[in-house]
């Protein structure tokens, strides 16, 4: 997996590509979203068009993040989802959790 990382105002976005795993990925992506909430950047959105795949274990990086931002006051919005990684969340019903967006876009302005 790899993360490409952008910045709108003081929204962070976080490109993933590849397939979300778990593994020594999971450290980098981590390292990313404690960075942010040091930096008191914790609104994030995932544009997750480049996602080919996910497990049980990428979902628990997910699930970490968001709670560690939820609990630093900010969210985090999951963007760009393909059926095949949109599946995992559905069957544990995580979509009550995640809030998704068609595009990095909406996902952003649901911050204003």
């Amino acid at each position: 997996m790899t993360i490409n990382k952008n910045q709108k105002g003081s929204i962070l976005i976080l490109q993933l590509e590849g397939e979300l795993m778990g593994g020594p990925e999971t450290e980098n992506f981590r390292e990313l979203i404690d960075e942010a909430i040091k930096n008191e950047t914790n609104k994030v959105v995932l544009d997750m068009a480049g996602v080919k795949w996910m497990n049980s274990s990428g979902l628990g990086m997910l699930m970490g993040a968001l709670t560690s931002l939820r609990s630093s006051g900010g969210d985090m919005k999951l963007a760009n989802i393909s059926e095949s990684v949109r599946r995992p969340i559905k069957i544990t019903r995580l979509d009550s959790i995640f809030e998704e967006y068609d595009n990095v876009e909406q996902a952003i302005n649901t911050f204003a």
